[in-house]
C-alpha cells in the first residue's frame, strides 16, 4: 500500500483549530451522524472522559445501539449514575472500568470473549506508550468494514497550541517521560499512518476524515479478522 497518498490529511501546515470548544463540538456532532448511519450497531468507545454526553447516549438509546465504554472504574461509575439520573437505562450500554493501569486488559478480555463491534471510537491518552498498545488491541475487535476513528490527531504534549494547552492531558505525567523530540511528536498520527494503515491494510475514510479527525475503514477481509 501507498501510505504516501494519505499524507494530506496529516499536514502539519493545515491550521489547528482555533477555538478548541468548537472543535470538540464538531468531534461530537461528526460522532453523532456516524452513529446516525449504523443504528443497531456495535459500538465500543475507548476513553469515555469526564463529561456526560446526554445527547450521545440519548442517541444510542433510541438508535438501539449495543455500546460498550471503557475508562478508569470511577469515570465509569458516575457515567452509570449520569444514565440513571438521565433515566436513561438500557441494558444494551454497559462500562468496564480498570481499577488500576490502562483499559489494554479490558480490550483484551473483549478479545477472549470474542466480542467485535462495527465502530469503535479511541479517545484515550493520546500517549503513543498507552494508545498504541490498545490500537493494536482493539484491531482484533473490528468486525470486516469497520470504522475506527480517532480525534485529536495532530495533539503533541509539547507544542503549546490551543489544543494541547486547553486538553485535560496538557500538563499529564506523559509529557514528564518524552524527550523534547518525542513530546513534539503527534503520537495519534504515528499510531495511525506508521502502524494501522500498513500493518492492517486500513484506509482512510476520505469523506468522514480532516487532519484532525481519522476514520479508518478496516478491510472486508483479512487473516486477522474473527471469523
Amino acid at each position: 500500500m501507498n501510505v504516501d497518498r494519505h499524507d494530506l490529511l496529516f499536514d502539519a501546515s493545515h491550521p489547528l483549530p482555533s477555538n478548541y470548544r468548537a472543535y470538540r463540538h464538531l468531534v461530537h456532532t461528526r460522532l453523532l451522524r456516524i452513529l446516525g448511519q449504523n443504528p443497531g450497531c456495535r459500538f465500543l468507545e475507548i476513553g469515555v472522559g469526564p463529561i456526560f454526553r446526554q445527547e450521545r447516549f440519548r442517541t444510542i438509546d433510541d438508535l438501539g445501539i449495543h455500546y460498550v465504554g471503557l475508562d478508569f472504574e470511577n469515570v465509569c461509575a458516575e457515567r452509570r449514575a449520569d444514565l440513571a439520573a438521565a433515566g436513561i437505562a438500557n441494558r444494551d450500554i454497559r462500562f468496564l472500568g480498570n481499577h488500576v493501569g490502562t483499559y489494554l486488559f479490558n480490550l483484551i478480555r473483549l478479545a477472549r470473549h470474542r466480542e467485535t463491534f462495527d465502530i469503535i471510537y479511541l479517545d484515550g491518552n493520546h500517549s503513543i506508550y498507552v494508545d498504541l498498545a490498545a490500537a493494536i488491541a482493539a484491531v482484533r475487535l473490528l468486525k470486516p468494514g469497520a470504522l475506527f476513528l480517532f480525534d485529536d490527531v495532530r495533539f503533541a504534549f509539547g507544542r503549546r497550541h490551543l489544543i494541547q494547552a486547553t486538553a485535560q492531558y496538557a500538563d499529564g505525567e506523559e509529557s514528564k517521560e518524552l524527550t523534547e523530540d518525542e513530546a513534539n511528536e503527534s503520537h495519534v498520527t504515528i499510531i495511525i499512518r506508521d502502524y494501522l494503515i500498513p500493518l492492517f491494510s486500513f484506509e482512510v475514510e476520505q469523506s468522514w476524515s480532516d487532519p484532525d479527525w481519522i476514520a479508518l475503514r478496516a478491510p472486508k477481509s483479512a487473516q486477522w479478522m474473527r471469523k
